[in-house]
């Protein structure tokens, strides 16, 4: 799958059916907007975010065990991947990232290093990429559900050039049931329902506006 850039994305918090969490209990919970929000999903925009820098994907596939027999290699034993994004976002909002690593709050802009992956905070996330020569049309990673999270932290002084960091979010996928772990979704594709993948990715949510910003 040859690819051209990152659009954006999209993410949410999900349960450990997959369903997405709205409110409170969702991604806006740490934020003003937990009273209202009623998609529970979280646009990555350049606006909110300065937008997205790239997403990396790895261990799609595991490793094969040779099986011999009458002194050949007669067949492929085949382990699971144990899938792995990398989602990184020029500069997440905090509440958002917070919500999104599962770091408790305070209730007074305190968020507590508990040391430890909180494996009930799962999230989802949609993010848009486009055929590698044809911008026009529109490529669609979905990943079901993973824990996020950020293992160090580095603040550097500025100098003659300003030393920024990026919002960089390492996710372990897990699988959704008999789904998987996700999809590819392609625009081109025969009977490609852009209503269908939102609700594909974002289980039982009402919004089924589809694409990225």
């Amino acid at each position: 799958m040859a690819t051209l850039g990152i659009a954006g994305a999209k993410l949410a918090l999900v349960d450990k059916n997959g369903v997405t969490l709205t409110g409170t209990q969702g991604i806006y919970k740490y934020t003003d907007q937990a009273a209202t929000d009623t998609s529970g999903i979280y646009d990555v925009t350049i606006d909110d975010s300065f937008g997205v820098a790239s997403l990396a994907l790895s261990n799609l596939v595991g490793s094969t065990t040779d099986i011999p027999g009458n002194n050949k290699i007669v067949y492929k034993s085949a382990g699971k991947g144990s899938v792995q994004s990398v989602l990184t976002v020029n500069a997440l909002p905090n509440e958002i990232k917070m919500a999104i690593l599962g770091m408790p709050s305070d209730g007074k802009g305190g968020f507590t290093f508990t040391g430890k992956q909180d494996s009930n905070v799962r999230l989802a996330l949609l993010a848009e990429s486009a055929e590698a020569f044809d911008e026009a049309k529109p490529v669609y990673i979905g990943m079901y559900m993973g824990n996020a999270s950020e293992a160090s932290a580095t603040l550097t002084s500025n100098s003659s050039t300003e030393s920024r960091t990026q919002d960089v979010l390492t996710i372990a996928q897990l699988e959704r049931g008999d789904d998987g772990f996700g999809k590819y979704y392609f625009s081109t594709a025969s009977k490609f329902d852009q209503a269908a993948m939102m609700n594909d990715v974002f289980k039982n949510n009402s919004s089924t506006t589809g694409g990225t910003n």
